[in-house]
């Protein structure tokens, strides 16, 4: 099975995308910390990966601002939506780390083998107000009920806790898809399915969201700002919905 897998994603990944190998550069990685050699897969930067550690440019950039505003972790709790991403090593050096998966058929707060928690971002198991720092990278824009998602961002974090996030960026807001009243996903646009390592058929994006989402999805108590970027080729940015 593991041989498959690597299989596929040689004959998938790797192999269309080779052209770009000469993009590949020696630098030191914004996360390890270690000179690296980025490997380069694609012609932005989402696929230009460390070799120690996976990082690309968007999860180099969240470690960046956390470190540059919370250089201490140590009395914090961490919350990242999804597991075994490149900022784990850096996130468990706060008090308590809590890496999370999300799955329809496992029990809510339920804790797999690997120590990970099933949480659904729409209805986490947490308490109120038990939360210092949420991390998501590209995982917002596959919520259906986003505004949902800012709700419990606002209802488990600490006064003064903040959600820091990426999500592709687009020129504007908008609503891809969304979910009708007998659970059957109604597609507004084209479908846009992005990369997921947890299936191999990927990941529906029910949003786009431009800077426009300030607005739009701002709410009492819940600030939403842009606090890094563009930078790169994708002109890629960190959003900051703070607790106010």
């Amino acid at each position: 099975m593991i041989f498959k897998t690597l299989v596929n994603k040689l004959l998938c990944r790797v192999l269309p995308n080779i052209k770009y190998l000469p993009q590949s550069k020696f630098r030191t990685c914004g996360i390890c910390l270690k000179p690296s050699l980025f490997i380069s897969l694609s012609e932005g930067e989402e696929v230009k990966l460390c070799i120690w550690c996976r990082a690309n440019l968007r999860y180099e950039m969240l470690a960046e601002y956390l470190r540059l505003i919370c250089p201490d972790l140590r009395n914090l709790t961490v919350l990242e939506i999804g597991p075994s991403s490149p900022l784990s090593p850096l996130l468990a050096n706060s008090n308590k780390y809590i890496p999370t998966y999300f799955s329809p058929i496992d029990k809510p707060g339920s804790i797999r083998y690997d120590g990970v928690q099933c949480e659904d971002i729409t209805k986490l198991t947490l308490e109120d107000n038990s939360i210092d720092i949420i991390i998501s990278s590209d995982v917002l824009e596959h919520v259906p009920d986003i505004k949902a998602a800012f709700r419990e961002t606002k209802r488990v974090l600490r006064q003064g806790g903040f959600h820091l996030f990426t999500v592709p960026p687009r020129d504007k807001t908008i609503k891809r898809a969304e979910i009708n009243d007998k659970g059957k996903i109604c597609h507004l646009t084209e479908p846009d399915y992005h990369s997921d390592p947890l299936n191999p058929k990927g990941i529906l994006a029910f949003w786009d969201f431009g800077v426009d989402a300030i607005q739009l999805f701002a709410m009492e108590g819940l600030e939403i700002t842009i606090v890094s970027g563009p930078k790169g080729k994708d002109q890629r940015i960190v959003w900051k919905a703070l607790k106010i």
